[in-house]
């Protein structure tokens, strides 16, 4: 790591200037950083990182088919990557890594111990069908049992849930089904769907989720081991192979990450033709529903997605996409639940907080406007709702607490003047007090966040943190919070003007995978939002303590 601030980490303070200098520098170089991997389309470039279940789920794909002719001149080479990968990624603890040593043979007893009392003690919001998948992994790398009760889980009706839990549910109840009662237990429906599913749309993978592919690929290999769908689909897979040898969670975010990186450009006042490339980009990637999904030509929109691109169009001061607009708030206003809260997917599934923050940043007008949509104030009273005694929210597609926070403050922040006066008892000064002082109460000593308190301190939950401390900055402790926050930060910077992990996505929740640029996407946005202390005279923090 380089650092303008010697030192700073531990603990030594710097003078409000040097900070304001380094600041600057880090801004700039983390600026051409990210510029640097626009394209020429305007696309943002960044890979996704190697994950060991994609990865296990590969290699078992690929000595299924050993005894094939094709298999022995296309695919040995693969092999042996990923093998390489998962002999490096095999030590440590938690259920990746034992599955990694599984699936090189290296498994103990103690090894399907271990994987049975993480299956009986797991717990997760998305229930029954989480623990489900788990199992399923564990099972095809002979860790679990297979389950004649998986076998037996309704598969939701098409349009009542995202496109790829109707496809893991299928592929989940054929290899159940297989190996406890045969293949003659699937129903013909459902082996057709299945071949259907894997040659449908426009990319190579499905959705551009390589978990959902190779499980529906292992599915399809019980039924059929040779079946054409099956060697064109480990192609496909092939094809996403990183060069450390792994296989990613996702092929794509490019949506995602270019309308994050243009925000981020945008508030560091930067690159004014690059951002405008950007945003042509991510309008010509929207839906025809008017949502937007998380990559090119993947058909599933999502609300954060669709959230964050609207929020890029709008910051581009551009009236050119008023129309883009209009159809993405549409989209978003078609969400809300009956609780005024805003799901992930589809219309009826369950509210969560990360989304309906963002849908409200999307949605609502802005502090000055006097007529606010419809959907704002129920959303609003549901996000204040779910605010927990200790200034949380509720985490959902995150691993930082200060993640759900920051998009919480973002939303509660821009709520029209006149409705934030009209909630009951000051609700949203109320709401922003408690969550300015949990950032402040859980703020590490050496100046950053760890994504839960007690854990050493990243670069996302650490941005995430000032990025709302810039918003709260009137709150007792918030300034000088935020000056320690942003040193440690310049600190963190690597010499090339990126930063390091660790990832703060999961997906399927609750498991962790990364685009290792976010983590710079965010540290500029931190560092355009933080402003320099006015040295003119005592802070707002120093007059409150003379007072008190």
């Amino acid at each position: 790591m380089t650092s303008s601030l010697p030192g700073q980490r531990a603990g030594s303070p710097a003078g409000p200037r040097d900070l304001e200098r380094a600041v600057a520098e880090c801004r700039n170089r983390t600026a051409r950083h990210l510029e640097g991997r626009v394209d020429a389309h305007g696309v943002f470039q960044d890979g996704c990182a190697s994950r060991i279940v994609e990865s296990v789920l590969f290699l078992g794909l690929l000595r299924k088919q050993t005894s094939e002719e094709w298999f022995r001149h296309e695919r040995e080479q693969e092999q042996e990557q990923v093998i390489g990968y998962l002999r490096r990624a095999c030590s440590g603890t938690g259920w990746q890594p034992m599955l990694a040593r599984a699936a090189l043979g290296m498994a103990v007893e103690s090894d399907r111990a271990l994987a049975a009392a993480f299956l009986e003690s797991f717990t997760h919001f998305t229930g029954v069908r989480k623990r489900a998948l788990l199992q399923t992994v564990f099972a095809l790398c002979a860790l679990a049992p297979y389950d004649p009760r998986i076998a037996a889980l309704d598969a939701p009706r098409p349009g009542h849930a995202a496109t790829w839990t109707r496809l893991v549910l299928l592929a989940m109840r054929t290899l159940h089904a297989c190996a406890t009662g045969g293949a003659a237990r699937v129903p013909p429906a459902e082996h057709a769907e299945l071949r259907r599913r894997l040659v449908s749309g426009t990319r190579k993978v499905w959705e551009g989720n390589l978990l959902v592919h190779l499980l529906a690929l292992h599915a399809l290999h019980a039924l059929d081991p040779g079946a054409p769908e099956v060697r064109a689909g480990i192609r496909a897979v092939a094809s996403c192979q990183n060069p450390d040898g792994g296989l990613p969670f996702t092929d794509s975010h490019d949506l995602f990450l270019t309308a994050k990186a243009g925000l981020a450009l945008i508030r560091a006042g930067r690159s004014h033709a690059l951002v405008a490339r950007m945003a042509g980009r991510v309008a010509a990637g929207q839906n025809p529903d008017g949502g937007w999904p998380y990559a090119s030509q993947v058909q599933q929109c999502d609300a954060d997605s669709t959230a964050v691109c609207l929020e890029f169009l709008r910051a581009t001061g551009s009236g050119r996409y008023a129309t883009h607009i209009a159809a993405g708030q549409a989209h978003l206003r078609s969400l809300a639940g009956v609780d005024g809260g805003f799901p992930t997917y589809r219309p009826g599934n369950p509210s969560e907080a990360e989304m309906t923050a963002g849908a409200l940043i999307a949605l609502s007008p802005g502090p000055t406007a006097s007529d606010p949509l419809p959907v704002v104030r129920p959303a609003a009273d549901w996000l204040l709702d779910q605010q927990s005694a200790d200034g949380t929210w509720p985490r959902s597609w995150t691993i930082s607490e200060s993640s759900v926070i920051e998009r919480a403050v973002h939303a509660l922040t821009r709520l029209p003047a006149a409705l934030a006066a009209a909630l009951p008892a000051r609700r949203v000064e109320q709401a922003l007090r408690h969550a300015a002082r949990r950032l402040t109460d859980t703020q590490n000593s050496d100046g950053g966040w760890g994504q839960v308190p007690g854990t050493a301190s990243g670069t996302v939950s650490t941005a995430r943190a000032l990025m709302g401390l810039a918003r709260l900055d009137h709150l007792p402790g918030a300034r000088r919070a935020a000056d320690r926050g942003v040193a440690w930060l310049a600190a963190a910077r690597l010499a090339d003007g990126s930063y390091p992990g660790p990832p703060d996505q999961v997906g399927p929740r609750p498991v962790p995978y990364e685009f290792p640029a976010l983590a710079g996407i965010y540290a500029l946005t931190a560092l355009a939002t933080w402003r320099a202390p006015a040295r003119c005279g005592p802070s707002s923090d120093e007059l409150r303590t003379l007072h008190e």
